[in-house]
């Protein structure tokens, strides 16, 4: 990736990048998805190699498979971030499915974390990024505990569970890592509400540059 395809995901220049990292920010702008996003989230997924899909679902799931997987996705119960590139399309993508503590209860006890990433955009330390922002999020839930399943040789998946200091357990060519999250904080409420607003305002603002620019090449 080139500096200028990195420079497009840092944070607004208007705080720079030493002062959001004092603060305990995203390097990257990661906006909080909701319904509306949906369709953008579903061509993502679909962009997807076979062997990407194995990684990402453990199984190399069809096209209608995906289209399934999205169809039960609730945007109310869980949480999806993600990290949209110059074109407007989502470049990452991560899902915190919340696990309640009982049926019909609306109090997470744990969550289950699942990462995309566009091959082009691997390697950056996005995927941490995106995870980070989870935990914070799930900590600021209440969440006591999060997972990820995932298969034995998906090392970038594994490499950030143990950069985060995730316990893991490989059994049967399968993966499981779980890290207990503390509880939320005064600071780990107000990082969030300002990593949110930034991503906004970063977002808003690539899409007004895009818009310049396109009127630029007519």
């Amino acid at each position: 990736m080139s500096v200028e395809s990195l420079e497009w995901f840092d944070i607004p220049a208007v705080l720079g990048r030493t002062a959001a990292s004092v603060l305990g920010l995203s390097k990257v702008p990661i906006v909080d998805l909701d319904e509306t996003h949906r369709p953008l989230v579903l061509a993502h997924l679909l962009a997807l190699d076979a062997e990407d899909r194995r990684l990402r679902f453990s199984h190399a799931l069809s096209d209608l498979g995906i289209a399934r997987y999205m169809n039960n996705v609730d945007f109310k119960r869980d949480s999806l971030f993600g990290i949209f590139g110059k074109d407007d399309m989502l470049v990452g993508v991560l899902h915190l499915a919340l696990i309640p503590h009982e049926e019909g209860s609306t109090t997470p006890v744990a969550a289950e974390l699942g990462l995309s990433l566009r091959p082009e955009v691997r390697g950056h330390g996005l995927g941490t990024a995106l995870f980070k922002r989870a935990l914070r999020h799930a900590r600021n839930l209440g969440v006591e505990r999060l997972f990820i399943f995932t298969l034995m040789d998906n090392e970038p998946m594994l490499g950030i569970a143990r950069k985060l200091e995730m316990d893991v357990v490989k059994s049967d060519g399968q993966c499981e890592a779980h890290l207990k999250l503390p509880s939320a904080s005064a600071m780990s409420t107000v990082t969030e509400f300002v990593d949110e607003n930034l991503a906004e305002l970063d977002k808003l603002f690539k899409r007004s540059l895009n818009q310049v620019l396109s009127w630029v090449d007519l």
